[in-house]
């Protein structure tokens, strides 16, 4: 789980996710990986805002399990992606509309079980949530 992770499979693991309806939603970006922390830089558009003028809190939640997958399927060679079966989200500011960036990490990847953690950062890096998020490893061969 170092820094050496092949841009095929980065690329092999955005192509996938652009297949589900969640990217409708965001621009989400791979941007670096180091010492097993992948950032990834989402922009929300305006859909995703709440009555108060803020990003809805269910958004927030969908682009940390969408980037805590990302991970998880980049690191195994885009043979492994996570069934979610909890995801505890912790929410520290409200997130203003526009860009923002998510920082994941790997806690435990098991022979059947993932839990990740993952955090989303506004643009001046303060830290808008914390998710906990644990899965079910599923190959993706049974997907296809």
């Amino acid at each position: 789980m170092g820094s050496l992770i092949s841009d095929k499979y980065i690329e092999k693991s955005l192509e996938r996710a652009n297949k589900g309806n969640v990217r409708g939603f965001f621009d989400i970006k791979f941007v670096s990986n180091s010492d097993g922390l992948m950032t990834f830089e989402i922009e929300i558009p305006n859909t995703c805002l709440n009555p108060l003028g803020t990003v809805q809190g269910g958004m927030i939640v969908s682009i940390l399990d969408e980037t805590t997958a990302y991970h998880v399927n980049i690191i195994t060679n885009d043979k492994l992606i996570p069934n979610s079966t909890d995801i505890h989200v912790s929410f520290h500011r409200p997130l203003i509309i526009g860009k923002c960036f998510s920082k994941t990490e790997i806690l435990k990847l098991g022979k059947n079980v993932v839990s990740i953690k993952g955090q989303v950062f506004s643009t001046d890096d303060k830290l808008i949530a914390t998710a906990m998020h644990t899965g079910l490893l599923l190959s993706t061969e049974k997907l296809k």
